[in-house]
């Protein structure tokens, strides 16, 4: 419900024949153009000049009060 998906669509996105997870376990989901999924030896710095914003701007909208990054993390880039 989250990321707007049905079970079926998350389960074929991440080739998984079961509903059963494991904590800490990753998964794909759809990306749509106002958000971004944060990937290994991403930074706050290189998100906004991707998407031509300061990271004043990206943390504001993101609610961050820390430049820490977590891969996987989904952060809005437009409101």
């Amino acid at each position: 419900r989250k990321f707007n998906m049905t079970v079926d669509e998350l389960k074929k996105l991440n080739n998984l024949s079961s509903n059963l997870l494991k904590i800490g376990q990753v998964l794909r989901i759809k990306n749509s153009n106002d958000t971004y999924i944060v990937e290994k030896g991403d930074s706050l710095w290189s998100i906004s000049r991707k998407f031509n914003m300061t990271v004043d701007e990206l943390k504001r909208l993101n609610n961050l009060s820390s430049n820490l990054l977590n891969i996987g993390q989904v952060l809005k880039i437009r409101n």
